[in-house]
């Protein structure tokens, strides 16, 4: 028997970063990272109508650590190995403990009970926020990719949602109520709000999904509870909890057809390792950061790997993969960086991502002696031993 030994190993705090880290800036002005587009004469000036604007930004050199650069690249291997295997394969490949291993998502259905009991209530969402055109200023964009750019209330395919974890209406002695100081109970255990925050778009017509202020519970915990000092206690926090889930609950409301999923976005990112991923595929591919078409990625290369295993777009891999017996043998064949067509304040914008989802080849059947059994689960460490049938032995080793 010839025996091969290869070992993933990559550093994850979640395998969803949604729920670790903001990976969108909240609500009203644009929020800056610290990877900038800068003017190319790298001057600040106001701008009148005849001032012209340049077509492309350049993107500044804060550029991916190598180990970051590993970790989000070995991660979106790990998930493309996911999107196009069985959902047995998928479950492995995220170290799924039930036994045949499954990625399949413990939420289904419209989520509206369990949204509620987990404490999450439906905000009013930013006026500006679903403004494809006009605020976020991608109307090319949407125009090639045959997607509509109105919210609903125009008359549009745009539906606007926002969630957060706490009870804004909640008050004593005429006083709002702090997030921090309001509690829930659920199955007889008190549970503290968080104040995390989902707003995003939805476009059943069209099939997109589009990510725009986005913060978990675990970092809004850590924020709200204890002044970003610490992590919050595991058990505390919500078990309805990873976007990817809550984006499910919303996609599938009066939805005619689950299967008509064509694109995710994730539009104007602030997270700042996201940003330098991007950074340094641009810098490896010498491209710059630009208008539509922009710059993309196949998701067989290393940058491709990278931008999906990043905080901005492990989410949408998972929401494929979770869901499998629904929308069917999903993956994602290419990501575009692009920057908004116009802006009247050049002196930076932030980067958006699309992500381009297709339909996957029906992957072959599992065989029997796939994934045989974890050899070692603890606080660091899994292994999986996998056979095939050809005898091939490898060891997949995921730290964390």
């Amino acid at each position: 028997m010839r025996l091969f030994a290869a070992a993933w190993t990559f550093a994850i705090l979640n395998f969803v970063a949604a729920d670790t880290v903001a990976i969108s800036s909240d609500a009203g002005a644009k929020r800056v990272s610290p990877a900038l587009v800068r003017r190319k004469d790298g001057t600040r000036a106001s701008h009148s109508a005849t001032t012209p604007l340049p077509v492309t930004a350049l993107w500044d050199d804060d550029l991916a650590s190598d180990a970051d650069w590993e970790k989000y690249t070995l991660k979106g291997g790990t998930l493309m190995r996911g999107l196009v295997g069985t959902d047995r394969t998928a479950g492995g490949q995220i170290r799924d403990t039930r036994n045949p291993p499954s990625a399949a998502s413990v939420w289904t259905g419209d989520l509206r009970q369990e949204l509620d009991t987990w404490y999450w209530r439906e905000m009013s969402p930013s006026s500006k926020g679903c403004q494809l055109h006009a605020y976020w200023e991608f109307p090319v964009m949407l125009a090639a990719l045959e997607l509509n750019g109105q919210p609903k209330s125009d008359g549009g395919d745009n539906e606007c949602s926002r969630v957060e974890h706490w009870d804004a209406d909640k008050e004593e002695g005429g006083k709002q109520v702090p997030a921090v100081n309001q509690w829930y109970k659920v199955d007889g255990k008190d549970y503290h709000a968080t104040k995390a925050h989902y707003e995003f778009i939805i476009n059943n017509k069209g099939g997109a999904i589009y990510g725009l202020y986005l913060e978990g519970p675990r970092a809004s915990a850590s924020r709200e509870w204890y002044g970003n000092k610490k992590e919050p206690p595991q058990d505390q926090l919500p078990h309805l909890k990873l976007l990817s889930d809550i984006l499910w609950g919303y996609w599938v409301r009066d939805n005619p057809d689950v299967k008509n999923i064509r694109y995710f976005f994730m539009l104007g990112i602030s997270n700042d390792q996201t940003n330098q991923i991007i950074a340094s595929c641009l810098k490896r591919a010498k491209k710059e950061l630009k208008e539509w078409p922009g710059a993309s990625f196949d998701t067989s290369t290393e940058e491709g790997h990278a931008l999906l295993g990043s905080p901005n777009g492990a989410v949408f891999a998972y929401f494929l993969l979770q869901h499998k017996a629904d929308i069917g043998h999903k993956t994602v064949a290419k990501i575009t960086v692009v920057r908004p067509e116009s802006d009247a304040d050049i002196d930076f914008v932030d980067a958006s991502l699309v992500f381009h989802v297709v339909d996957a080849p029906e992957p072959p059947p599992d065989q029997e002696g796939g994934f045989a059994k974890e050899m070692r689960h603890d606080s660091h460490t899994v292994e999986m031993t996998e056979q095939s049938s050809s005898n091939v032995v490898r060891t997949h080793t995921f730290q964390w």
